[in-house]
C-alpha cells in the first residue's frame, strides 16, 4: 500500500485562508486593538489541528496566545508578512486594524489552491467567527 504524504499548512497560508474566507463574506477588517481576534485565530487554528489526521496534513506552526498579554505573535508575523504580498494593509502605526485586501476572485483563487479543503475552512469561519452574531452574523469584532 502507498501512503500519499501529508500536505503541509504554513501559518501564512492558515492566516490567507481565514482572510480570504471572511472577505468573501463582507469582513474587510479586523481590529487587533484588544486580542479577541488572536483568540479566534488561537481557535480556529485548534479546531484545524483536531482534523489534521482526516484531511492529511500537516501544520508546520502553532497558532496559541500568551498567557499574559492574549496576543499571538504567530498571527501578528503572519499579517506583517501577507501586507508585504499585498493581501492585507496595515493603515496605522499601532497595528490595531487590519484592512484585507483580497477581491473576491483572489479570495476564491486562494481558496481553491488551498491545502486546506474549502468546506472545512468555511465550516471553521461559521464556528469561530461567525457565531457570535454581530449585525446578522456578518461581522467579527471588525468593521467591514
Amino acid at each position: 500500500m502507498t501512503t500519499v504524504e501529508a500536505r503541509l499548512v504554513t501559518a501564512t497560508e492558515f492566516v490567507t485562508d481565514i482572510l480570504c474566507e471572511l472577505s468573501l463574506r463582507d469582513v474587510k477588517m479586523l481590529r487587533l486593538v484588544d486580542t479577541m481576534e488572536d483568540r479566534r485565530f488561537a481557535q480556529a487554528y485548534e479546531l484545524l489541528r483536531e482534523k489534521r489526521a482526516d484531511l492529511n496534513i500537516a501544520l508546520d506552526f502553532s497558532l496559541a496566545t500568551n498567557p499574559y498579554h492574549g496576543d499571538s505573535t504567530t498571527l501578528r508575523e503572519a499579517i506583517y508578512g501577507l501586507r508585504e504580498q499585498g493581501v492585507v494593509s496595515i493603515n496605522n502605526p499601532s497595528f490595531k486594524t487590519v484592512e484585507v485586501q483580497v477581491d473576491g476572485e483572489d479570495a476564491a483563487y486562494y481558496l481553491d489552491n488551498s491545502s486546506i479543503p474549502r468546506a472545512v475552512l468555511s465550516s471553521i469561519v461559521d464556528q469561530v467567527f461567525m457565531s457570535e452574531g454581530l449585525d446578522g452574523g456578518r461581522q467579527t469584532t471588525a468593521a467591514h
